[in-house]
């Protein structure tokens, strides 16, 4: 078959072709995230841009649209293939919203490559550069992830440092009351859902406080739950430090937090210079896309425990009268 026959060929009608693609890109979803690839470039690169070539090649271009028409065309078709291969695949909207941007551009571009069959006289001569180098740079950024060779460093830490209108003495007797997260987040933040339930004995060294997060990936149904154990290390006067001893959540599987190390300077006029760290590992590929995204959580975060949490100022029942 040549390739002017299998761009203008396939089952009609057209709702079997998309039956078809998004049979295939299931398939390959469910292989490679059940493989050791799931988490690496090649899962994130190299799967969309292969299915926005199934795409292309499946899903016929009206005759006469204009180029702007035809890219909206397969941007339509790539997000109802990405939507309806997640849901048959039960993963969490919180995991498709994250992963969309990647996976649409590299299913974009397989189209932008791909010959302009609008034209079918123009067919044989495709820009061969064009469709034989970029599948090769994809290809190079696929490999991300698979071997420790083709991996960027993963080891991340986050200092955030705020002087606090409080004494290490109020900080301490902060972090011993009952954790309240309901203070509001940025929107960034807001995406991501919270403990509901945390328990916490005693603030003291050696102690072990508990969150229990359940993510319904749906909104409302397909429920994962799961626990993060968080041991409190080193408590002194001036250095808090803590451990991850155990995390079943579900962001697990993409960032693994090792803990965190609070630092309090005391200042002359009776604040606190406080110096909060977090060290976690970037489990997801590529670094390019992933660790930005990740390390603008881990700061807002260590902002939100700045602020609402290790600096909360309490106003006295007195005073507010």
């Amino acid at each position: 078959m040549t390739l002017k026959q299998l761009l203008t060929g396939g089952p009609k009608p057209v709702w079997i072709r998309y039956l078809l693609v998004l049979g295939v890109a299931t398939m390959i979803t469910r292989l490679v995230l059940d493989s050791r690839f799931a988490t690496t470039s090649f899962f994130y690169c190299l799967v969309p841009f292969i299915i926005g070539i199934i795409l292309y090649v499946f899903v016929p271009q009206p005759k006469g649209w204009s180029k702007a028409k035809r890219i909206g065309r397969h941007l339509l078709a790539t997000i109802i293939v990405m939507l309806a291969s997640s849901a048959l695949l039960f993963e969490g909207f919180l995991c498709v919203l994250m992963a969309a941007p990647i996976y649409i551009i590299f299913a974009l571009l397989a189209f932008a490559i791909m010959p302009d069959r609008a034209d079918p006289d123009r067919l044989k001569q495709a820009d061969i550069f064009r469709v034989s180098f970029v599948p090769l740079v994809v290809i190079i950024l696929s490999v991300e992830g698979l071997t420790d060779t083709t991996s960027f460093p993963r080891e991340e830490v986050i200092t955030r440092k705020q002087i606090l209108n409080l004494t290490p003495a109020d900080i301490h007797a902060n972090l011993a009351r009952p954790v309240h997260l309901d203070a509001g987040r940025s929107a960034f933040l807001s995406l991501f859902p919270l403990p509901e339930r945390i328990d916490a004995p005693a603030f003291e060294q050696g102690q072990t406080h508990k969150a229990y997060f359940t993510y319904r990936r749906w909104g409302f149904t397909n429920v994962h739950r799961g626990e993060t154990h968080i041991r409190m290390k080193i408590v002194q006067p001036l250095l808090i430090e803590t451990e991850v001893t155990q995390d079943t959540s579900y962001f697990s599987h993409y960032i693994t937090v090792h803990g965190t190390k609070i630092e309090m300077v005391p200042q002359a006029n009776g604040q606190t210079q406080v110096s909060l760290t977090i060290r976690y590992r970037r489990e997801l590929d590529p670094a390019w896309y992933f660790g930005p995204m990740q390390r603008r959580a881990i700061r807002e975060s260590g902002d939100y425990l700045l602020r609402e949490i290790i600096g909360k100022e309490r106003v006295d029942e007195g005073s507010a009268l």
